[in-house]
């Protein structure tokens, strides 16, 4: 049995869902704001901190994506771009003991106010990821993200931009406001991805009708789907069964989901329902600094309040394995960590 917290914490363990935007330590935040004469609530970080995580449900999505903005305000030079990065990367190996990391970030959103290069963050960041592997039992991958809620320019430039990088970006993600902008707009536009082989994973199915995720698998073929819980409430099951027959991977996010409200309660997260189901599925902590979690947290709820069992979770971690976006080389190293 791995319910202990002791237990827990020393489990290896995989993440394919972590925005870097929210892994953006108080700390960090203070520091940066200081270092450039940026405005905060406070400066005190026992005060700022109530301030800047979420610790109980906002009352929408799109309220959650609005808590962003601190964050977003720190990635105001290279230097501030390369230590959040690897703070983010120490914090999963040390604290969480995860042996497998994909990473995403939305350049548009993470850059958009300091107007840095795209190619000299990314690259950046590449190598920020490259030497931490070197130095530690963990394989990592960088996903790009484009916002939708900044448009359908914004995401074609951006898919431009991770089709140049495929060399050092192991995937692509749609991310934001699916409700406002559904994915059949972006039908045309990722065939770029699909044409030079750059695997695509779809936030969908976070709020509003499960009828999304079938319409986003229709209109967007993407091998991994971010959250998706609202497939749950398809009663006749095809939507699930859509996941199911496609082979696409699930990146829950228990913790999250609870906070946006797109499920009324931990107990309820359709976690369960979707192994029992024969989905492929893994467990992800999101946003882990803002939300307030880590994958220890995501875990200890699984197991204790969604009622998932030892074997359920190394499912879990078969499933990301097999889902990840990394190539054969580190998922095969990441296999050997993770006992599966």
């Amino acid at each position: 049995m791995i319910e202990t917290p002791e237990k827990i914490k020393g489990m290896p363990k995989a993440e394919l869902h972590r925005h870097i935007e929210g892994c953006v330590r108080v700390g960090t935040v203070i520091d940066i704001a200081r270092q450039h004469k940026l405005r905060l609530p406070s400066f005190d970080a026992a005060v700022l901190e109530p301030v800047y995580k979420l610790r109980a449900p906002g009352s929408s999505l799109l309220e959650v994506l609005g808590m962003f903005e601190m964050a977003q305000a720190s990635f105001v030079s290279y230097a501030a771009v390369e230590r959040i990065t690897y703070e983010a990367l120490e914090d999963a190996s040390q604290k969480e003991n995860i042996r497998l990391l994909e990473l995403r970030y939305s350049p548009d959103f993470m850059f958009k106010n300091s107007a840095l290069d795209w190619q000299k963050a990314q690259d950046l960041i590449d190598a920020t990821a490259l030497k931490f592997e070197k130095n530690s039992n963990m394989v990592c991958g960088i996903i790009i993200i484009a916002s939708r809620s900044h448009g359908l320019e914004s995401a074609r430039k951006t898919i431009d931009f991770a089709v140049q990088n495929k060399k050092s970006v192991i995937g692509f993600d749609l991310a934001d406001n699916e409700a406002d902008y559904p994915s059949v707009i972006y039908r045309e536009a990722v065939k770029k991805l699909h044409a030079c082989g750059l695997p695509l994973t779809v936030h969908s199915g976070e709020e509003g009708r499960f009828s999304q995720v079938t319409d986003t698998i229709n209109a967007l073929a993407p091998r991994r789907i971010g959250h998706g819980v609202k497939a749950a409430e398809d009663g006749s099951g095809r939507t699930m069964a859509l996941i199911k027959d496609r082979g696409i991977t699930v990146e829950t996010n228990p913790w999250s989901n609870y906070l946006t409200r797109a499920v009324p309660s931990i107990k309820e997260h359709p976690l369960k329902k979707f192994i029992s189901a024969g989905l492929r599925c893994t467990i992800g902590a999101d946003d882990p600094e803002i939300l307030d979690t880590d994958l220890n947290k995501e875990y200890a709820l699984a197991l204790g309040q969604m009622g998932l069992s030892d074997a359920d979770i190394m499912y879990t971690l078969k499933c990301a394995v097999e889902g990840s976006f990394l190539p054969p080389d580190k998922k095969q190293q990441a296999a050997k960590e993770l006992g599966i």
